[in-house]
């Protein structure tokens, strides 16, 4: 396991993170709030999304996308300290899961800045939700055209999506009502953005991609039920 400290975010947008985690089931922010150092998305951007990296599997929904993935076992040890390290297998195992269950992993942990992410990210779970030892799934995506097939959920506790690179307009992020698909929010998020949201009481999509040359790199994480890797 590595020791990784919470990165020093400020206790009232904790606050107003989890008030809004609990009443309106998400929250919207950026990552300057999350006291990460002015150059990370861009190193960690530069070092993961590669071709040696990211790349399309058969199978996959949509078909042109590229991905990587990693499965991160944490450990909250205090308030402010997460233990970290890397589960032993990223594969998905999802019932009535359709395209590719296994991927390449790759090692994110390796990138100090990106541990500093995690357990941020992680402190924005309220704390009477979280668990004190659990999973958190990193996909790694690249789209070009579709990003989604439509509104859907991942079945998994909570869900973050973080835009790290953007060209092209287009991938309107939208959050719908889990019973009649009813719009709830949305909106375009752009590089350095990031959404996390109750995944019991949405579903989400996003809208197509749209230019020449389009293209969206983003992680899409999940912070995981305790059965969907048994520690």
């Amino acid at each position: 396991m590595i020791d990784s400290t919470i990165p020093e975010i400020s206790q009232d947008y904790l606050r107003t993170a989890w008030d809004d985690m609990r009443a309106a089931g998400f929250h919207l922010g950026d990552e300057d709030r999350l006291g990460l150092t002015a150059d990370f998305r861009r190193d960690f951007h530069a070092a993961f999304f590669t071709p040696r990296i990211v790349r399309r599997y058969d199978g996959d929904i949509p078909a042109d996308r590229e991905r990587a993935r990693e499965v991160i076992r944490y450990d909250w040890v205090s308030e402010d300290q997460v233990d970290l390290a890397s589960h032993h297998t990223v594969a998905i195992n999802r019932a009535g899961r359709e395209g590719p269950c296994d991927f390449d992993r790759v090692d994110l942990l390796s990138h100090p800045g990106f541990r500093e992410w995690t357990t941020g990210m992680l402190s924005l779970v309220p704390e009477e939700y979280r668990l004190d030892r659990g999973t958190f799934g990193v996909n790694l995506f690249r789209t070009r055209t579709n990003v989604v097939t439509g509104p859907h959920q991942d079945h998994e506790r909570f869900i973050v999506i973080y835009v790290l690179d953007k060209a092209g307009d287009g991938a309107e992020t939208s959050l719908h009502d889990i019973t009649d698909e009813r719009v709830v929010a949305k909106t375009v998020l752009q590089p350095g953005e990031f959404v996390i949201f109750d995944d019991t009481r949405f579903k989400h999509s996003a809208s197509p991609l749209v230019g020449v040359d389009a293209r969206r790199d983003v992680l899409v994480c999940t912070v995981n039920y305790a059965g969907t890797y048994p520690l």
